[in-house]
């Protein structure tokens, strides 16, 4: 009989079932008590700060599930400082609300004691109540754990519960000297040196490949594999599972996506969400495209055969970087494109 339980990497569109999966066990822990006192709205802004902090580490970091989404795993790469994205500090205070200097205390206590050397981070891990608990944990654990491995790096997390401090240990981490969060509850700082000990059987990772560390900036040297049009930005703030999928190839291809800044600048007018548009101009893969200024004619006889001006820019861009436009609208370049190929998101 098969034993094993398959691990896949997490996406844009896995973030509500890894947001449900953190804040279930984590709402009635006393530190969410702590930080949020009201226990009519805790589980609303556990929720949405959860959710930040974990579109947050999908641009900084990984994130895994088990395959029937019973359990996640959410790291961060800090192979140096973490950048904010724009509008950060903004969206995090307006999820905290009135609690929002409590968060920051934990996030400074916690920043304290972990370590400045680079490693990876087990931001959040967190299984479902019901069926194979200590099966599940085990299997995402040592698959996830194994993936980090892979960069060579330490890895790091915090256990606060002798039962989470022991499930670490058994999977090669090391307790540090415990310490203890604002409302008092002891943690158990946890490190793991790279080959300290090679995961057990029982778990598989699907679509892994061998781990490059994160890019701090945006590479020239690397080529622009898809562009996105208006469309398609505007389908990535409403959270396409095709756009979110196909960055997501892009990304694990050593590859960039291209945003036309003329189609930013259309598709800005549509977008409800904006900080879903922020967090896409900021992803570490995303190049924002603007047009060559000896290219201004190229561009003028184009809007002028299509009509739009955020049209033009991404078949010119497309053109120069010999790349497929990812579209949500496929119809409006029936009959205008030449050897551009087009993708339907």
């Amino acid at each position: 009989m098969n034993n094993t339980l398959p691990v896949c990497r997490a996406h844009w569109a896995d973030i509500p079932d890894i947001v449900e999966l953190v804040v279930a066990p984590f709402v009635g822990s006393p530190i969410s008590e702590w930080l949020v006192p009201d226990e009519r709205r805790r589980r609303d802004v556990l929720g949405s700060v959860l959710r930040i902090w974990t579109e947050h580490a999908l641009l900084f970091g990984e994130a895994y599930l088990l395959q029937d989404r019973s359990a996640a795993a959410v790291w961060l790469h800090r192979y140096g400082p973490i950048p904010r994205t724009s509008g950060y500090g903004e969206r995090l205070a307006a999820a905290c609300g009135d609690y929002v200097d409590r968060f920051l205390l934990l996030d400074d206590v916690l920043r304290t004691h972990r370590p400045a050397r680079p490693h990876n981070h087990l931001a959040f891990f967190a299984v479902a109540p019901n069926g194979p608990r200590v099966r599940r944990a085990t299997a995402l654990l040592a698959a996830s754990t194994a993936r980090m491995g892979q960069a060579l790096l330490p890895t790091y997390t915090e256990a606060t519960s002798v039962a989470d401090r022991d499930l670490y240990a058994r999977h090669g981490y090391v307790c540090g000297e415990p310490f203890t969060l604002p409302d008092g509850t002891t943690t158990y700082p946890m490190w793991r040196s790279p080959g300290q000990r090679k995961p057990g059987p029982g778990s598989t990772v699907t679509g892994a490949r061998p781990h490059r560390p994160a890019r701090r900036r945006r590479s020239p040297d690397l080529p622009v594999r898809v562009v996105l049009d208006a469309s398609a930005i505007v389908a990535f703030t409403t959270g396409s599972a095709a756009v979110d999928e196909t960055i997501a190839q892009v990304v694990e291809e050593g590859y960039l996506f291209g945003l036309p800044v003329a189609c930013l600048a259309e598709a800005s007018r549509s977008v409800v969400d904006t900080a879903r548009l922020d967090l896409l101009v900021d992803h570490p893969a995303a190049a924002v495209l603007t047009v060559d200024p000896l290219s201004w004619s190229a561009l003028a006889n184009t809007y002028r055969a299509v009509g739009r001006l955020d049209t033009a820019s991404v078949l010119l861009a497309a053109a120069h970087n010999e790349c497929t436009i990812l579209t949500a609208g496929p119809d409006q370049y029936t009959g205008l494109t030449g050897d551009e190929p087009i993708m339907p998101a």
